[in-house]
């Protein structure tokens, strides 16, 4: 494998990103911050801020938050399965470049892309609410991203339904552990090992406005989502790449 060609790969990689992700991950959350936090931001003035006090603040960080999932659901979709649909992978590896070196490269190249666009809405967030820590954002949309992320790039491998069955998994997790994850028996067990999305809300809260959080839900979910993006690796060098 050619080390120099892969690593330029990355520009057409990014600007891939921008003109198929990053502009609509951009737009909407403009839209999503408009309509739903402008109203409220005009209601509350100078108290509309991420303060603890602030009524203001469970609408923020909600927003915020759901901005992120959205983003890195974007970002992941068909991240490797639309290359297999369409049969682009025939094109792409006809020179001799390693189909898990580009794809593992192409999970950080989104990466910082899905970075890029929360600091441009992060940074016209915080001119409007100066409270609102951009770092914070920043550091909790990289959990976001390789959490889920790392999820939606093992689905993307393994099935052509890859949006779909990842926001089945992320809902249907949440819900399943809402309605099993305190009861005994086998049911109270087997939701141990889905996905540890009932810790977002808190992490949300915590990182966003607070810039902390507990340092072993920030590992759980990040490990689970590290765990698949590997999965999803050995699944592309085992596993054939013809859909």
């Amino acid at each position: 494998m050619n080390r120099g060609r892969l690593a330029r790969y990355t520009v057409w990689q990014f600007r891939d990103f921008v003109v198929e992700r990053g502009i609509a991950i951009v737009m909407i959350g403009l839209l999503l911050g408009y309509v739903l936090i402008e109203p409220l931001r005009r209601g509350l003035g100078t108290a509309f801020s991420t303060d603890a006090t602030s009524p203001g603040r469970p609408v923020l960080i909600m927003v915020s938050s759901s901005i992120v999932s959205l983003a890195v659901l974007i970002a992941v979709n068909g991240i490797v399965s639309t290359d297999r649909k369409a049969g682009y992978y025939r094109f792409l590896f006809a020179k001799p470049v390693s189909p898990v070196a580009y794809y593992a490269q192409l999970f950080f190249v989104y990466m910082i892309g899905v970075l890029a666009t929360m600091l441009v809405l992060s940074g016209l967030l915080h001119t409007v609410v100066p409270s609102f820590s951009i770092i914070h954002f920043l550091l909790y949309t990289a959990v976001v991203f390789v959490a889920m992320g790392g999820i939606g790039f093992f689905i993307s491998v393994a099935t052509r339904f890859d949006w779909l069955t990842l926001a089945a998994v992320w809902l249907g997790s949440r819900i399943m552990r809402d309605l099993y994850g305190g009861k005994p028996g086998l049911r109270g067990k087997l939701v141990q090992i889905l996905p540890p999305v009932h810790k977002l809300n808190d992490m949300a809260t915590d990182i966003i406005a607070n810039g902390t959080a507990v340092a072993s839900d920030v590992a759980w979910l990040m490990a689970y989502g590290a765990v698949f993006f590997v999965l999803g690796l050995l699944l592309l060098r085992y596993g054939p790449l013809a859909d």
